[in-house]
């Protein structure tokens, strides 16, 4: 695995982190950055930022 690729993996999986830390953020903690990471890290936020990494991942597969 190379250097390259691990960086994008990563950082795919970080931009989902911190797209699901920012729904939780805005919608269900109502601005409470606190609660929005004591609610990112619970397991159904964990399996969300999963999904939308793997989708990242086979949209950019599907390319041409």
């Amino acid at each position: 695995m190379t250097a390259h690729l691990l960086g994008n993996l990563i950082g795919r999986f970080l931009l989902s982190y911190a797209l699901i830390w920012l729904v939780m953020f805005l919608i269900l903690s109502r601005l409470n950055w606190r609660d929005a990471f004591r609610r990112t890290n619970h397991w159904s936020a964990l399996i969300a930022t999963t999904t939308t990494f793997l989708i990242g991942l086979i949209a950019h597969g599907a390319e041409p």
